[in-house]
């Protein structure tokens, strides 16, 4: 019995490491795609800027789903990860 319980604490454990990783790299991505919008909206096409702003909240959808999804969730919440918003939803309010 303790051997199981040890087994699934370390399960658990290994989920909430590569959860807390996952969603770490996610920001960074989004950090990065926020980086590449503003150099794009300073000097670039009105295509580029187009692009990049779809890369970016295509990024921010996918962490946003991935915080707000059931298991994921739980560990986002732990952590504090918060939902981040588009800049067309933030212009919005």
């Amino acid at each position: 019995m303790l051997t199981f319980l040890v087994v699934v604490l370390l399960l658990v454990a290994t989920y909430v490491l590569v959860t807390y990783n996952s969603l770490t790299k996610d920001k960074n991505r989004i950090e990065l795609a926020e980086v590449e919008l503003r150099k794009y909206e300073e000097s670039g096409t009105p295509e580029d800027i187009n692009n990049a702003r779809k890369y970016y909240n295509a990024v921010l959808r996918d962490y946003n789903t991935k915080i707000e999804g059931f298991p994921t969730s739980i560990v986002a919440n732990l952590f504090n990860f918060p939902k981040m918003h588009t800049e067309e939803f933030d212009e919005g309010l």
